[in-house]
């Protein structure tokens, strides 16, 4: 609903090929030079800040997702939320009908993330009782898990298709890039 209409084509690409193509020049086969200063390339980043922008302000009122917890592979409903400042992703157990009465699960430190991956990319590192936990209808599509740099255990998240999935490991490594740039900044 809050989403560019070429949003499926666009996320299809960036996790793949790492860039982000103007759908006309790509089919023509122009490819801009990152920060070449040339209007395609101008376009482009004006739509990923576009993009990362919508998905920050979604996920800072909270959106849906399901947990599977590594260890027991027990899943339940969460949201997750990113705080204001763009710092830090917290996970909050879903209750009843009242969020106010959501349990912190876990608070993880964007700049932490080492980094964001799909079933495929992090089968052979998840828990058995993870694997197992996966097997339903669709659920291996929905799943991406977030490593992190400090050793700290890695987070299974169930998003609500393949397609926000995607969505969600773009945005959050590029959250995680300004997390790590802010936060420099800050301490300085």
């Amino acid at each position: 609903e809050h989403v560019d209409p070429g949003e499926e084509n666009f996320e299809q690409q960036c996790p793949r090929d790492k860039k982000v193509r103007d759908e006309r020049r790509g089919a023509a086969g122009a490819v801009g030079v990152p920060g070449g200063g040339n209007q395609g390339s101008h376009l482009e980043r004006s739509r990923l800040q576009e993009f990362v922008k919508d998905f920050a302000k979604c996920a800072v009122r909270g959106i849906s997702c399901e947990v599977v917890d590594g260890g027991s592979g027990n899943i339940f409903s969460a949201h997750y939320y990113i705080d204001a400042p763009l710092m830090k992703l917290a996970l909050r157990r879903a209750q009843a009908q009242d969020a106010s009465q959501e349990s912190l699960y876990r608070e993880l430190e964007l700049a932490q993330v080492r980094d964001v991956v799909d079933f495929e990319a992090a089968k052979h590192q998840l828990p058995e009782a993870a694997l197992r936990a996966l097997d339903g209808d669709g659920m291996r599509d929905r799943l991406l898990v977030i490593s992190f740099s400090d050793g700290a255990p890695s987070a299974l998240l169930l998003e609500g298709s393949a397609v926000d999935r995607d969505r969600f490991m773009m945005c959050v490594k590029i959250l995680r890039l300004y997390a790590q740039t802010h936060g420099a900044r800050e301490g300085s």
